[in-house]
């Protein structure tokens, strides 16, 4: 599924326009149509309707909504915020068949309506095209609508939200989005994600083939498009990848313990966790089915280091950093992994906080297979940019650091995003469940158990994150989200 930016929805429109031969006209009423039906399944036998429509095309879609809405028997009321005069040609056209049907307009200037009669309200105020936030009457209008306590679906995006970033002050607060043709990056990000309510794709006739001619750099996760590493009943465990985790401290041994028990019930055919020396009985009654390796203190000599790298030479793919620590010896273990593996690896937790320290390391990950998981907190220490400044655009500067660095990047948070030189992936599963410390540790052992099992880092980071939000969904239908812990996510992994 396509997530698209304001300008890509401009270009596709224009496109369809130009090339395909579908009028501005039609589109609209598709569009409209489309809504209408959504919204007929939502009332009853002549309802009473408030639709507040701007003067631009979002308030050309309300209108023909208005239309079908009187055609079908309910009762609309447009109230119209702006200037009739500045209406396109198609809006204005199907305002002016909105009079014709009799239909009431009352133009708010000073006033605003008193709701309370009303059994569903329209938002078609400000579509895609707002930049900036809404202030004067206008707002004071938002607010009554959202403090009138009843349904409210806002058309294509929710008056008052960035469509690029999500980024609003103040916004419509809707219980459904009807978005045209696909949806929009500001669904799914900052504010945006929790006011467009339930987000629905209304189709407006755009050709499928329309998309595959642009170059969109962003799609959504859905069962449809996830990747899960494929199994075979004739097959052995050096089909499923030789796994390597190098995590834990003392006192943080639970973040080495769920990264290899998640990659283990996530399918890796052999799974080595290397741990400083000491902590060796308390891995070994902990994981029955994992080999461990204790190292001593880095720098190594030459005898022990040649024994290391012969060890994870002998592996797929590594992790490294779960509850490892950032102290002098933890950096020179970071340095010496960095300059002497060239498989795929998995940099998260403490060794992205080393990285953060010392900057210079992030010229020794460009160009090869590796993937950064950070969360926020964490992914503004890498990019030197304070945690605001990225909700402002978190795409811009995750695309930014992506090229500058050349890696890939899974920023972790409510909805995660994945970027790589191809563009942008969203995930929106997941609940409050996985707001809990160590969830980080079991995503990070998911993923590399799939890069073993021969996904590629896209596809691993994606479908990981996609199966983890999954299985905490599922989990809320049996217990309450609040008590979903780490390692009930290990134990359910592909059980639902």
């Amino acid at each position: 599924m396509y997530v698209l930016s304001r300008n890509e929805m401009y270009a596709i429109d224009k496109f369809t326009m130009n090339k395909v031969g579908i009028s501005s006209e039609q589109l609209m009423e598709n569009a409209g149509k489309g809504c209408s039906e959504f919204i007929n399944d939502l009332l009853k036998y002549e309802s009473k309707i408030a639709l507040f429509c701007g003067s631009g095309n979002n308030g050309g879609d309300g209108f023909v909504i208005a239309r079908y809405l009187k055609k079908w028997d309910y009762k609309p009321e447009i109230f119209l915020l702006g200037n009739s005069a500045k209406m396109s040609h198609v809006t204005k056209l199907n305002y002016e068949k909105c009079l014709e049907l009799d239909i009431p307009v009352t133009k708010l200037i000073d006033a605003i309506a008193d709701l309370s009669k009303f059994e569903l309200i329209i938002d078609a105020i400000f579509g895609i095209g707002l930049k900036g936030q809404i202030k004067g009457f206008t707002s004071e209008v938002i607010k009554k609508i959202n403090s009138s306590g009843k349904p409210l679906v806002s058309i294509d995006i929710a008056s008052g939200i960035d469509a690029d970033t999500g980024q609003t002050e103040h916004s419509v607060i809707a219980d459904f989005t009807l978005t045209m043709a696909a949806i929009k990056y500001g669904h799914l990000l900052g504010k945006g994600r929790e006011n467009s309510g339930e987000v629905l794709v209304i189709d407006i006739g755009v050709p499928s083939n329309v998309f595959l001619k642009f170059s969109q750099k962003a799609q959504l996760a859905t069962a449809e498009n996830v990747m899960f590493p494929s199994r075979n009943k004739f097959s052995h465990k050096g089909d499923y990848g030789k796994v390597g985790i190098i995590a834990g401290s003392p006192g943080f041994t639970g973040a080495a313990i769920l990264a290899s028990k998640a990659a283990l019930r996530s399918g890796a055919g052999t799974i080595t966790l290397f741990h400083p020396a000491g902590l060796e009985t308390i891995f070994e009654t902990q994981l029955l089915e994992v080999m461990t390796f204790a190292f001593r203190s880095f720098p190594l000599d030459t005898k022990d280091k040649e024994n290391f790298l012969n060890k994870i030479n002998s592996l797929d793919v590594l992790l490294i950093g779960p509850g490892l620590g950032t102290s002098k010896e933890k950096v020179e273990l970071l340095n010496f992994i960095l300059s002497n593996w060239t498989k795929p690896l998995v940099l998260d937790a403490d060794a992205l906080n080393i990285v953060a320290e010392h900057k210079n390391m992030l010229d020794d990950i460009k160009d090869k297979k590796i993937l950064l998981i950070p969360h926020i907190g964490e992914f503004a220490r890498l990019s030197e940019v304070s945690i605001s400044e990225i909700q402002k655009d978190r795409l811009k500067y995750l695309n930014d650091f992506t090229i500058r660095n050349k890696c890939s990047v899974l920023l972790k948070s409510t909805i995660s995003v994945f970027c790589d030189k191809d563009g942008f992936i969203f995930n929106i599963t997941g609940n409050d469940g996985l707001s809990t410390g160590g969830s980080g540790d079991v995503l990070a052992g998911i993923i590399t158990s799939f890069i073993g099992q021969k996904l590629s880092l896209r596809a691993a980071a994606v479908s990981a994150s996609y199966l983890m939000g999954v299985t905490a969904e599922n989990l809320a239908d049996i217990r309450k989200s609040a008590s979903i812990i780490p390692s009930d996510i290990v134990e359910n992994l592909f059980k639902y």
